[in-house]
């Protein structure tokens, strides 16, 4: 699964640097930090959604992360928010508009095949179900 990961959310005049960094970490791993004025970035391949993927199977809202990936498709990206104050906890929380509280993390997804990689990040065993 070739892919590259972006997550960029806004720092808040009220918010802590490093709990917006702890709030992304605690979803993503990632292999570059770039801290801007005003936000915080960071970037990797598909070893940085494996938390995603674990929390999605462990938290069994799979079903709701494929709606709202394949919603979000353009082209060979794929883009969503997540909450980030629920982040802060480990808990991803898709969020389908601009309207949490602390703000969101904004995260895009470049992968050849856009579905391929929604298929495997939500993917169930037959076992599950």
């Amino acid at each position: 699964m070739n892919c590259k990961v972006t997550v960029r959310a806004k720092v808040n005049p009220t918010e802590e640097l490093d709990k917006v960094i702890r709030a992304i970490s605690n979803i993503f791993d990632y292999e570059e930090l770039e801290i801007g004025d005003g936000y915080v970035e960071v970037t990797g391949d598909e070893n940085s959604v494996l938390k995603l993927k674990e929390e999605l199977k462990n938290r069994k809202i799979r079903d709701t992360a494929n709606k709202m990936l394949f919603k979000g498709i353009e082209n060979n990206k794929i883009s969503f928010s997540l909450g980030k104050q629920a982040a802060l906890v480990s808990v991803p929380n898709f969020v389908d508009s601009k309207m949490s509280a602390l703000g969101e993390l904004d995260v895009e997804i470049e992968t050849d095949n856009p579905e391929v990689f929604i298929a495997w990040i939500t993917h169930k065993e037959e076992d599950e179900e």
